[in-house]
């Protein structure tokens, strides 16, 4: 299985590159149009973004690392990922609203009060969007966890233990491997719950994608030049999510196993969600292109709503538990650095 996985990178791989190395020629252009190149486009960020999810599961598996060392990956990735949303989706909207609403440029009063309407609405989609991922995200989580999804986390596992055992004080190893027993038993290793609470992570994560993929290609657009592949590459939010996935299946898989699950059923869960979040991805671009801009953010607020929710929810909880809050720390400020860093790329 493990040597069936890195074949299908390798193949990942060349095809990429070797779409790289054709883009510019007649060979590409004369079967793709622009919408069809970019859609692709869109594609092919999904799937680099979230190939670091079968990495992630292949090292858990095969080097076992232990729990400071994955508190430490976890964390990390937990500050990437903050980076890429605040960086990608939340900063660019705001500077927007800022901009309408010191109406820049502004023609007439008439014109600095359609501006500054604009911004109340364009804010309102963004906040409302936020708060309602936020929820969704939760509810969902809730309830697939309580069809044995939470065996996907530990951060799930230590939700599930307080939420439904009201358990106070620290929960130690040993608790989190009980109820991570008793849950695989209860549920039968509940496989198809595990992936759907894998599914509504990566979900948002693909619409991000397409969101932060679109904003760059209508900019450089509308400066009126022809972009190349590399120039519409969010490097930020492309380097957030990759960072991030990578130690949450790391930690996720090490997990599974844990649980009783087979490696082969784990790499092809992690595997399926390549292929899911980068038609995500594809499916946000054609609903950004094709959508009024107020809904468009709205969308965006949901995605990073539910994105900043499953963190708090999840991924700092669980890195504490593995390696303290000093540990948490200072890696989630490096991981917060590391992806903005990528910013120079762009």
């Amino acid at each position: 299985m493990k040597k069936l996985l890195l074949a299908t990178i390798f193949v990942i791989a060349s095809i990429f590159i070797a779409y790289l190395s054709l883009e510019d020629t007649d060979i590409v252009q004369e079967f793709l149009n622009p919408k069809a190149k970019y859609a692709l486009w869109a594609f092919l960020i999904g799937a680099i973004v979230t190939i670091s999810l079968p990495l992630g599961a292949i090292a858990g598996l095969v080097f076992k690392p232990n729990a400071k060392i994955t508190a430490i990956f976890t964390a990390f990735g937990a500050g990437a990922l903050l980076a890429a949303l605040s960086v990608e989706l939340i900063a660019p909207t705001v500077e927007e609203i800022i901009g309408y609403s010191n109406g820049v440029p502004v023609a007439s009063a008439m014109s600095m009060e359609h501006d500054q309407m604009h911004a109340i609405k364009t804010m309102a989609s963004l906040i409302i969007g936020c708060i309602a991922g936020g929820f969704l995200f939760y509810t969902l989580d809730e309830l697939i966890n309580s069809k044995g999804g939470f065996l996907r986390k530990v951060g799930s596992t230590i939700s599930h233990i307080i939420i439904n055992k009201k358990e106070i004080g620290v929960i130690d190893e040993k608790q989190i491997d009980l109820a991570q027993k008793q849950g695989a038993q209860t549920h039968g290793g509940a496989p198809m719950a595990i992936w759907l609470g894998l599914l509504i992570d990566g979900i948002p994560e693909s619409f991000v994608i397409g969101a932060g993929f679109l904003a760059l290609l209508a900019a450089k657009l509308v400066s009126g030049t022809d972009p190349s592949f590399t120039e519409v590459l969010p490097y930020t939010l492309i380097a957030g999510l990759f960072l991030s996935n990578f130690p949450e299946a790391l930690s996720a898989s090490m997990g599974m196993k844990k649980s009783g699950m087979s490696t082969a059923k784990i790499l092809f869960m992690w595997m399926s969600l390549v292929l899911i979040v980068a038609i995500g991805a594809l499916i946000g671009y054609y609903i950004g292109s094709s959508i009024p801009h107020v809904i468009e953010i709205g969308i965006e607020g949901l995605a990073a709503g539910a994105m900043l929710t499953m963190i708090a929810q999840t991924m700092i909880p669980e890195a504490i538990h593995l390696g303290g809050s000093r540990v948490v720390g200072l890696s989630t400020l490096i991981g917060y650095l590391s992806a903005i860093a990528f910013k120079l790329l762009e």
